[in-house]
């Protein structure tokens, strides 16, 4: 075997320039062969957060007509709260979007404006987030003690609080500092020198006047509350459009189609909604740039703000209890919000950046890479009968199959809902029985045979079960023998989603004893579940928490953020269709939530429900309320209703393309959408929008159950009567 000459340098050359390893972001870019120009504005328009998550934006955006574009982003810089004050704040957005429905407060999230929106060219942005961090760090340790104090405003047009007079001066100097050290970069930046205040509500109807100020009644202005600065930025090329978030994916059938990816938000002008005769509006994606038809009922209205990106996060006054920490992403906070979050949530998508420190959160840049692993790559395959001519000739030269982990599979197998009502209950069975079961130390006793063997602890004690309470033994028995007859169909249930219900608690998990998964898989607990609040006009239950249920022995998981809070039912008039509307939409969230991961659900509710979560899934409007209440007289214990997934020869070929989300939307290819807004603003005959994704009703797999009435025995009857 051949010996190594001997070499003449006693230690390895150092070859000029840096490793690999320690190349900066745009060196990397640059490397991998992109453009300056394009590399730069990409690192822009993700928040600085690397060079992954650059190179994912350029490939999504290799359609988007403005990728050459020098035109540069606005800025603007808030102060937005953190703390109690924060959570008082968002709760009260929930609250007014819920009850009052959208108003302009919604575009955004509780915020103090600092200064006017200035442009800054992408190549100074770092230098940008460096001066505002340098001027934060002088003012910091000054203003970090202060206490910003706020007082209510209220006019018929608008709702605010304002910094009162002693501190306003304090933000003035502040905001005049900071646009100065701005101006002396060369970008012409304005302080915000108006009254600064906090908005509440404004572009409201007159009729919701009176709500509102209910709502902005119960928010303490005096609540511990900590400041943080941020530097934001947005494409001015989208000004005047509303932003609307994706709820159901879409693929292009048509080559002036816009794909439809959830997580995704559309930029849409009013005028192009108005004029809209069939259902399709022409809208811009966030996500690549681009334009094209896309059916206007898979959207729906979103903060403006959720598409901005955020590039410096400084803390800078304290409050008693807040560490300044990331604040999760910012924007109205609603229920479908929180849907969005759960399944594929984009959220402020940038770079949390504090005076030395340089790294993004890491789930935040996790999100948005797997967003972006949905958006079509370059010589990634088109789904099955959707043909894009710059793909025809790239098949395998081997003449084999192609398949990677970005190739979508599909799966023909139906998903099912099931709705159950809770077994039978202690109340409606013994009448008056807390009296009759407790002793005056708070200790149960059971009575009866039917009744439960034991009783949970809660801090209530005795009296919480009056408006919460448990199953009967029978009751527990029935729901037992609906999970075992659910386990010999062959019925498989992967998610759960209950009332906070006692009694639909110990259902639950019942049936999941009796499907041998008790222990697997746990329960969700979904306020928004919870039967017709106008029965419970004078009060709603004080239902046990997750850490008494899970002490209790239920399979409770904690973590779980429900879609509709217990927070949202206190106080809340419902009448019937607002019923049917609160139940529809936990029961799509729930499916949306889950499309991913696929599987069959599980809802564990109430009589009404039966009903009420499965019939807008059908494509039938909401019953009348006598219509409603002669279902319900006719919805034993334990009954279950079933909904189906409807999957025909289209949907197999191509995909679902309606609502609910495709579980098909990995690793799809844009086939061509047309760029121009003026070739898509022709006079044209289009379809209708594509209809709901179908479920229907059917027989479930597994016997009802019936049982008949028995009254207590007496034994009395037996003595001679004298």
């Amino acid at each position: 075997m051949a010996t190594l000459p001997p070499r003449k340098n006693p230690t390895p050359t150092k070859f000029p320039g840096h490793s690999r390893e320690n190349l900066s972001p745009l060196d990397t870019l640059l490397h991998m062969g992109f453009s300056k120009q394009r590399a730069i504005k990409a690192l822009v328009a993700t928040g600085h957060k690397g060079a992954q998550l650059a190179a994912d934006w350029l490939l999504a955006h290799v359609k988007d007509p403005t990728i050459d574009s020098n035109t540069p982003r606005d800025f603007i810089i808030y102060l937005c709260p953190v703390g109690d004050l924060k959570e008082q704040l968002s709760l009260f957005w929930e609250k007014s979007r819920h009850k009052m429905g959208w108003n302009g407060a919604h575009n955004s999230f509780p915020h103090i404006t600092l200064s006017s929106s200035f442009s800054c060219p992408n190549i100074q942005v770092e230098q940008l987030v460096h001066t505002i961090a340098k001027v934060t760090s002088k003012v910091k340790e000054d203003l970090s003690k202060t206490k910003l104090n706020l007082e209510r405003y209220m006019s018929p047009n608008f709702f605010g609080l304002f910094v009162k007079k002693e501190h306003e001066s304090i933000l003035k100097q502040l905001s005049i500092d900071m646009c100065q050290e701005i101006r002396s970069l060369g970008v012409k930046c304005e302080p915000y020198l108006k009254p600064y205040h906090l908005t509440l509500a404004y572009q409201f109807q007159q009729s919701h006047f009176v709500g509102l100020e209910e709502l902005a009644e119960d928010i303490d202005t005096a609540a511990d509350c900590g400041w943080q600065l941020r530097l934001y930025s947005y494409e001015n090329k989208t000004a005047g459009s509303d932003v609307f978030k994706v709820l159901y994916a879409h693929v292009p059938r048509e080559p002036d189609e816009l794909e439809l990816v959830i997580g995704d938000f559309i930029f849409v002008t009013p005028e192009e909604v108005s004029k809209s005769c069939d259902g399709w509006v022409v809208g811009v994606s966030w996500l690549t740039g681009n334009t094209g038809y896309l059916p206007f009922n898979y959207v729906e209205r979103s903060a403006e703000t959720n598409a901005w990106t955020l590039h410096a996060l400084l803390p800078l006054i304290s409050g008693d209890h807040s560490e300044g920490e990331i604040d999760p992403a910012e924007s109205s906070s609603s229920s479908v919000d929180r849907l969005m979050e759960a399944h594929s949530s984009t959220g402020n998508n940038g770079v949390v950046r504090d005076e030395g420190t340089s790294n993004p959160p890491t789930s935040s840049v996790v999100q948005l890479e797997h967003l972006y692993s949905k958006v079509c790559k370059p010589g990634r395959e088109s789904p099955a009968g959707i043909c894009d001519p710059t793909h025809e000739n790239n098949a395998n030269s081997s003449g084999e199959d192609l398949v990677s982990s970005t190739t979508p599979t599909f799966n023909s197998t139906p998903r099912q809902v099931f709705i159950a009502r809770h077994g039978e209950r202690v109340d409606f069975t013994f009448g008056s029985w807390i009296p009759y079961s407790f002793d005056a130390a708070g200790n149960y006793e059971r009575k009866d045979l039917n009744m439960p063997g034991s009783i949970p602890k809660r801090k209530r004690g005795p009296e919480g079960f009056s408006r919460d309470c448990p199953l009967t033994a029978i009751g527990s028995f029935q729901a037992l023998m609906l999970g075992e007859a659910m386990k010999t169909s062959g019925v498989q249930i992967q998610h759960i989603f209950c009332s906070p219900s006692l009694r639909c608690v110990q259902t639950c998990h019942n049936i999941l004893t009796g499907l041998g998964i008790a222990h697997k898989v746990k329960m969700n607990l979904e306020p928004g579940l919870f039967e017709w609040l106008a029965w419970y006009q004078d009060s709603m239950p004080d239902w046990m928490t997750a850490e008494e249920l899970i002490n209790a022995g239920y399979n409770i998981d904690p973590t779980y953020k429900p879609y509709i809070s217990a927070e949202e039912l206190q106080d809340c008039q419902e009448n019937c269709q607002q019923f049917y509307i609160r139940n529809f939409f936990v029961t799509q969230c729930a499916l949306q939530a889950t499309e991913e991961t696929g599987g069959n659900v599980l809802l564990v509710a109430h009589a009404g429900s039966l009903d009420t979560c499965t019939r807008q899934l059908v494509g039938k409007d909401p019953r009348p309320v006598n219509a409603l209440m002669s279902i319900v007289r006719k919805v034993p214990y334990c009954a279950v209703a079933m909904v189906e997934e409807v999957i025909n020869e289209e949907d197999e070929l191509f995909g679902h393309t309606s609502p609910t989300p495709s579980r098909y939307c990995d690793g799809r290819i844009s086939p061509g959408c047309v760029s121009s807004v003026s070739l898509l603003s022709r006079s044209t005959i289009r379809t209708p929008a594509p209809p709901p994704r179908e479920w229907r009703l059917v027989n479930p797999p597994f016997p009802a159950l019936t049982h008949t009435s028995v009254a207590t025995f007496d034994w009395n009857i037996l003595l001679d009567k004298d």
